[in-house]
């Protein structure tokens, strides 16, 4: 699996994910942060979640046939 967060939902590292989820949460928090760049943080806060959520059903899927065998 690649290292890198990408629009690509098969080659997020969650742990990348989660870091960079902090950090936009820190900057829509941040007063200075105009509402352009804030819409823009919020719009990729929801596309890491998205791929997030993507990446852990698969991991999931992955388990429960681990489980059956």
């Amino acid at each position: 699996m690649d290292n890198n967060i990408s629009n690509n939902e098969e080659q997020i590292v969650i742990e990348d994910a989660f870091k960079r989820l902090e950090e936009i949460a820190s900057l829509l928090e941040n007063p200075q942060t105009s509402l352009k760049d804030s819409l823009d943080y919020y719009s990729e806060g929801v596309k890491l979640l998205a791929a997030c959520k993507t990446n852990l059903e698969g991991v999931e899927k992955e388990i429960q046939i681990l489980n059956e065998v």
